[in-house]
C-alpha cells in the first residue's frame, strides 16, 4: 500500500509522508482542543434540549420539580430509575428523593405514564422505573428495548410521530 506524501506547499518538496494509523488535523481543531479540557461525562445526564421545550408548558409544577429532582438517578443504557449501587427506585424512593407528598407523587408518576414520559416495568422480583430517552439519558448508547417501552411516545420534535413509526435511518 503506498503511503501518502506530505508536500511542502511553498517549495513543492516532499517533507514526510502519513503513517497507517496517522491522520490530519485541522488548525481550528487543535486551537480548539488547547482551549477546551475533556470532562467525565459519567458524573453528567444529557436533556433533548428541543424535546424539553416542546413539554415545557404542557408540565405541571410538581411534574417539573419531579423530573428535575429524579432525573440524576438514571442509569447507563437503559434508563432505569436506580442508586449508583445499583437499587431500584420505587415509588416511596421517589417521595423521599423528590420531597414531594406521598399524593402528589403518585398523581404525577400516573400523569408522566400517560404521556409517556415515565415507563414501569416489572422483572422477576419487583417493579422498574424507566424516564423516556427522547427527554433524558446517560451515556452513549441506549438499550433497544426502550424502543418498545416508549413506542407509542409521540415525538413533539419529529410532529408527533410516534416512535415505534420511525424507522431506524430516520
Amino acid at each position: 500500500m503506498e503511503k501518502a506524501k506530505i508536500i511542502s506547499v511553498a517549495t513543492g518538496e516532499i517533507i514526510g509522508s502519513l503513517e497507517e494509523g496517522d491522520r490530519i488535523i485541522k488548525r481550528n481543531t487543535t486551537e480548539y482542543l488547547e482551549r477546551t479540557e475533556e470532562w467525565k461525562i459519567e458524573n453528567f445526564y444529557k436533556g433533548n434540549i428541543d424535546e424539553i421545550v416542546e413539554w415545557i408548558k404542557d408540565l405541571s409544577m410538581a411534574e417539573k420539580a419531579f423530573l428535575f429532582s429524579i432525573v440524576p438517578y438514571i442509569s447507563y443504557e437503559d434508563c432505569h430509575l436506580q442508586y449508583r449501587n445499583k437499587k431500584d427506585i420505587d415509588i416511596k424512593d421517589m417521595i423521599e428523593v423528590t420531597g414531594l407528598s406521598k399524593n402528589t407523587v403518585y398523581s404525577v408518576v400516573k400523569s408522566l405514564k400517560e404521556k409517556d414520559i415515565l415507563y414501569q416495568g416489572e422483572n422477576s422480583s419487583n417493579r422498574q422505573w424507566f424516564i423516556n430517552p427522547w427527554l433524558f439519558c446517560r451515556g452513549q448508547r441506549l438499550n433497544k428495548v426502550l424502543r418498545t417501552m416508549f413506542k407509542n411516545y409521540k415525538i413533539r420534535v419529529l410532529g408527533g410521530k410516534k416512535w415505534a413509526d420511525i424507522q431506524k435511518n430516520d
